[in-house]
């Protein structure tokens, strides 16, 4: 099957900051925020899976890829890149954030909930700070150019991978690539240890969310996403077997799956 054809397109943000997007296939629009530590590239097989059912418009959040930056860093600021990505997709897109850029997604939807939501892990801290004291030792590797050491102690303090994890990762293809995307990071992590841990707030959303957790994902992170399932009204959980946190690199087919069949029992738009 030939992959379809992806284009590229960038929106402006309410700051000025030119936002990048990779939009991919036809059908139904699905605007995807990133994590921490990924960028548009990375939900490139997934775009293509999902291109003859979905238009997928990946985002390159601000500070990374093809995108701009601001000086001054907050998630309202992103949730205004969301927007403006939103607009361009047009009223009928679904939202998906992951990780970090779940909460990015989830600030826009306080003011402005999507037709449909699809959540992987958002990092939302219900067990207190998840940067807290880590910041202090993470920040410092990344001053000193140390980003190999930057990522192995976000892997290690900030997501509580086990070290057999941090190890395996290390030898993959895509070490290098994430240890690259840490000096945001530290920004990112007092962005979401100011969150709040309240979910309550989420409890108007009542738009159809799917949250996905990995069955091998930190515990911690699959923990808020169950607890949001007891909170949003028209929540469905799926869990990806054998599958941790970025599974949609590790395998897509399987995340691909989860996301048609949420999206073929939406509502005709």
């Amino acid at each position: 099957m030939t992959a379809p054809v992806s284009r590229h397109a960038h929106v402006t943000s309410t700051d000025g900051t030119k936002i990048a997007v990779t939009i991919t296939g036809q059908g139904r629009p699905l605007v995807v925020s990133p994590g921490a530590l990924n960028a548009a590239q990375d939900w490139q097989i997934l775009a293509d899976l999902l291109g003859p059912r979905l238009t997928t418009y990946a985002i390159d959040r601000r500070g990374r890829g093809a995108s701009g930056d601001h000086g001054e860093h907050a998630i309202q600021r992103e949730a205004d890149d969301i927007a403006a990505v939103l607009d361009l997709a047009g009223p009928d897109a679904l939202l998906l954030g992951h990780s970090y850029g779940g909460l990015v997604t989830l600030a826009h939807a306080l003011h402005q909930p999507p037709a449909a939501f699809i959540l992987y892990e958002p990092p939302i801290p219900v067990g207190g700070p998840v940067g807290g004291d880590a910041l202090a030792p993470f920040e410092e590797a990344v001053r000193a150019g140390d980003l190999d050491q930057a990522l192995t102690l976000g892997l290690r303090n900030f997501l509580k991978f086990p070290e057999e994890a941090i190890e395996e990762f290390r030898q993959t293809p895509f070490w290098a690539i994430r240890a690259s995307m840490t000096p945001t990071w530290a920004r990112e992590m007092r962005a979401m240890d100011s969150f709040g841990d309240d979910l309550t707030r989420f409890a108007a959303l009542d738009v159809p969310t799917l949250l996905v957790v990995g069955e091998l994902s930190p515990r911690w992170l699959t923990d808020v996403s169950r607890r949001l399932h007891e909170v949003l009204p028209d929540a469905r959980l799926v869990e990806i077997p054998g599958e941790a946190h970025d599974a949609f690199l590790t395998c897509p087919h399987a995340l691909a799956d989860a996301i048609t069949a949420f999206a073929d029992g939406l509502p005709a738009q």
